[in-house]
């Protein structure tokens, strides 16, 4: 019995596998899933590298690669046998169970030595590239416009240097891969040399990787930078005719400086370089300047449907929220790849609902996402400079002038550099950050547990966390749903609280008490009708911006807020300053438009403000007038005029008298920035007010009985006169020596019924910047300019230049003759319109200066037929221009309805 049961057990441990080949088999299939998952994670991150930085694998991750196929096409072919050999088979099927247990353990050791501690990529090897390993374009229709104006370039003799910008991972290299496979072998230069800068590049790493890229041996040997750049000018030099490829450069380098030769036509040669900045193109001299656009949606959707992979199907509950998804990335590349891979194989609904969640509100909980597209955009968010004068950055520049050129100059270089974007539409004269940077930049700062950002959500509270907020500097609640503010947050560090357009309501009276570093706090647009008394103690206030606060009435005590730069109350139903201004002689920008309840501002209130740059107070209810106006019940023009360090003002006067008055004072000379109105304005406020009109100098003046008025000269840039109703005349005296209108880029005039003429031709000819001229039911309007004095006569064949002017339009003129008696020189004229001016039977035009731009001219059809011209053939040149607009279809009804009119009168007498 004892042999038996050694027999027993030597069968059982014999016969053990097979016993368990059903589990194993189910823990090999979930053990190859899992190593699967981790090979499409790292081919995606492989990928991404080519794509991004055309770096390729290490050896290593290639080994392993490798020896993933090899045990998935090992594991197929056991489960294959598995299915085809029979039960009775048992030494066969003993055999393919211990191959599956030791799968199962090679699995596991494949899935750990995946995790490439070191990093899976390294540089390409620059000085034997022969070709790239070929990479499909993404977005086809274009990245292949682009590297057609590429190869275009590179066959131009007369283009040396090619530069070529854009966003990080939007397909740069990619695209000059391609140029690089292209050239390499086509005979159009002796050698294609391909170098990776990278962003840590200086002059000696950029020196090594020219040398290694030209084969020059020993060259670490030579120490002097000097020596370096001759050793590679030699190089260079033999080489005869290159194309140098210089791939990521972050900054500018001096291509003498460097070693490499300047191209000329006598050796035609090219370089060719990418970056993400315009001003690294602009620095290293580009003669072609290339930008590299994100991809069309047709093109992102088609990218993002690869990346999930090609036997994936879409449910038709899933492809809208999928579309969705794609919407968000904007069409980057590197954020659809990204994106894509991580929802690869994900057919869960509500998973796909919640991605789309967490992208809008620019979470990374998806993985591989936040640590790969920050490792491409860290380095440009580490040069990223904070420019707003409230949070104190601009502090040691005073003048107003120089912080606001500093300013654009960071904005346009954030511009060049892709992280902002041009506005369309109404907002092109605005920037906006590309979506995908945004929520990379939200996400980088919450790294640092320093940043709560709850843009647009719902959270209803202030964070509570004391351990978090013990370390918070800025927190940002704009458009929340916070309706509350009921705590009192120990937030010791604190400096920035962003709580614009939210729905918050009430504030506790001691909310701001443990805020003592707070240095901007905006409450714009919130629902809020007072401010608790603890914001009169935040003694390090920088900015308290309370626009369009409709409900608010009351601001208390500012007296204790003598850091305070910037104080916004426009918009809010304030009947009073705050107590405690004349404190507040840091300020620098006070705003007070659409006070439509302000009754006074006491005098001395404004002009106590011995530092202000910046006045704005535009459709306010208090209007200024001269302090003898008011007989010394509240401020008036002089305590503006007291204020010598103005730079900007935007107010509106009581009539024409006190702005005449304010215009003898010149106090205007000084401003940089001006919006004067008188009456109701033609031009809206709202938009001059901002701050991308801040070199905007614009008059408004109408509604008055004044026959004469005196405007601004020399840094006008806008003119809006209207209802002025005996006004006769506007610019008529011929200019002083010193005297311009150079600065004036729109004239626009309506409703003045006596003005006869508009401009002498000394004003006229100093429009050199003039753009557009309006002019609208002036009814005894004769001419718009005029010659004065006893040479007008001789001086009619000297020609005017007006060379921006891009649009005229006449309106309702029924006694305009004349534009100007002299030849106008228009080049970028586009646009003539004329309506209802019977009397204008002459453009002032010849044969030899007609406008080059011109794209159209409308009127009525009797209106142009009845035109008189100094040579036939410029009518013959201009006819093909002329439209008759349905703007004027309602003008030839009347003109028809006159002369059907006057023919049955006539019928009716015979």
């Amino acid at each position: 019995m004892e042999h038996l049961g050694t027999v027993f057990e030597m069968g059982r441990a014999i016969f053990a596998p097979l016993q368990s080949l059903k589990e194993n088999e189910d823990i090999l299939d979930k053990r190859i899933e899992e190593l699967s998952c981790r090979e499409s994670d790292v081919r995606a991150d492989l990928e991404r590298e080519k794509l991004q930085y055309g770096k390729m694998p290490k050896r290593e991750v290639e080994l392993w690669l490798k020896n993933v196929q090899i045990i998935k096409d090992k594991v197929d072919d056991i489960k294959k046998k598995l299915g085809e050999v029979s039960w009775t088979h048992i030494q066969l099927r003993m055999n393919l169970a211990k191959e599956v247990e030791e799968k199962i353990k090679e699995a596991v050791e494949l899935k750990e030595n995946g995790r490439f501690q070191e990093g899976l990529v390294v540089d390409l090897l620059v000085g034997s590239i022969e070709t790239f390993p070929p990479i499909k374009i993404v977005g086809e229709t274009t990245a292949l416009k682009k590297l057609q104006k590429i190869e275009e370039c590179l066959m131009d003799d007369e283009v040396g240097k090619i530069g070529v910008y854009g966003m990080g991972g939007v397909g740069k290299t990619t695209i000059m891969t391609h140029i690089h496979n292209k050239f390499k072998n086509a005979g159009t230069f002796n050698c294609v040399i391909w170098v990776t800068v990278s962003k840590e590049s200086d002059l000696e790493e950029l020196q090594g990787r020219l040398s290694k890229a030209l084969g020059i041996r020993d060259f670490s040997n030579y120490k002097d930078a000097l020596c370096k750049s001759a050793k590679l000018l030699e190089a260079f030099n033999r080489k005869g005719k290159f194309l140098l490829i210089l791939d990521d450069m972050w900054r500018t380098f001096p291509l003498i400086k460097v070693g490499v030769p300047e191209p000329n036509q006598e050796k035609k040669c090219k370089i060719v370089w990418t970056t993400r900045s315009k001003k690294v193109c602009r620095g290293m001299g580009s003669e072609r300047i290339i930008e590299v656009d994100g991809l069309a949606e047709d093109e992102s959707w088609t990218l993002f449907k690869e990346r999930l992979g090609a036997d994936f199907v879409l449910s038709p509950e899933i492809e809208p929220i999928a579309k969705a998804v794609v919407e968000e990335c904007d069409g980057l590349p590197l954020g659809i790849i990204t994106v894509g891979a991580a929802m690869r194989g994900v057919d869960d609904t509500i998973i796909w609902r919640n991605a789309l969640q967490d992208l809008k509100n620019s979470r990374t909980d998806l993985e591989g996402l936040e640590d790969d597209v920050f490792s491409c955009l860290r380095f440009s968010f580490d040069h990223l400079k904070t420019q707003w004068m409230a949070e104190g950055f601009f502090d040691e520049i005073e003048d107003r002038e120089k912080r606001f050129d500093k300013g654009y100059t960071i904005i346009n270089d954030l511009n060049d550099a892709c992280m902002l974007e041009n506005g369309e539409g109404f907002y092109e004269s605005f920037v906006k950050m590309h979506d995908l940077l945004r929520d990379l930049a939200i996400a980088f700062t919450r790294k640092s547990h320093q940043f709560v950002v709850k843009v647009r959500s719902n959270v209803g509270k202030f964070p509570r966390d004391e351990n978090l907020m013990d370390d918070v500097i800025r927190v940002s609640l704009m458009h929340s749903s916070v309706e509350m503010l009921s705590c009192q947050p120990k937030c010791p560090k604190l400096s920035t609280l962003l709580l614009e357009g939210s729905r918050l309501g009430n504030i506790d009276h001691l909310f701001f008490e443990h805020m003592q570093n707070l240095r901007v706090l905006d409450l714009s647009d919130t629902k809020i009708t007072c401010l608790p008394q603890s914001l009169s103690n935040l003694v390090n206030l920088h900015a308290l911006l309370l626009r369009n606060c409709y409900n608010l009435t009351e601001v208390p005590s500012l007296v204790q807020l003598t850091e305070l730069r910037v104080l916004n109350l426009s918009g809010t139903a304030i009947k009073y300053l705050p107590d405690g201004m004349d404190s507040l002689t840091n300020l620098r920008v006070l705003g007070l438009s659409a006070t439509r309840r302000l009754a006074m501002v006491l005098v001395g209130a404004i002009s106590s403000l011995s530092h202000l740059e910046e006045l704005s107070m535009v459709k306010s209810k208090w209007k200024w007038s001269s302090n003898e106006d008011r007989n010394g019940r509240g401020a008036g023009v002089e305590d503006i005029v007291r204020l010598m360090h103005l730079k900007k003002l935007l107010v509106d006067f009581v009539d024409v008298s006190a702005f005449s008055s304010y215009l003898r004072s010149r106090h205007w000379q000084g401003l940089n920035c001006f919006l004067l109105t008188v009456g109701t304005a033609l031009f809206d406020p709202e938009e001059i007010q901002d701050g991308f009109y801040s070199r905007e100098c614009v008059v408004n003046v109408s509604d008055g009985d004044c026959n004469s008025v005196a405007f601004p000269t020399s840094n006008l840039t806008q003119l809006g006169i209207s209802q002025l109703y005996n006004l006769s005349t506007i610019y008529m005296e011929e200019p002083t020596q010193g005297d311009n209108l150079a600065n004036l880029k729109l004239i626009e005039i309506a409703s003045c019924p006596k003005l006869k003429y508009i401009l002498s031709v000394g004003w006229f000819q100093t429009l050199q910047n003039l753009e557009e001229i309006i002019v609208a039911d002036c009814r005894v309007l004769e001419e718009m300019v005029v010659d004065m004095g006893d040479m007008g006569e001789a001086n009619n064949n000297i020609p005017i230049t007006l060379p921006r002017l891009k649009r005229l339009a006449l309106y309702f003129l029924p006694n305009l003759k004349s534009i100007c008696k002299r030849t106008l020189i228009c080049s970028s004229l586009e646009e003539i319109e004329v309506c209802n001016c019977p009397m204008l039977k002459m453009l002032p035009f010849s044969i030899n200066s007609l406008p080059s731009s011109l794209k159209q001219i409308k009127g009525s059809r009797r209106w142009w037929d009845s035109l008189e011209w100094d040579n036939a053939n410029t009518k013959m040149h201009l006819q093909p221009f002329f439209s008759e607009s349905l703007g004027f279809s309602v003008q030839r009804r009347e003109e028809d309805q006159e002369r059907q009119g006057t023919k049955r009168k006539a019928d009716s007498i015979s």
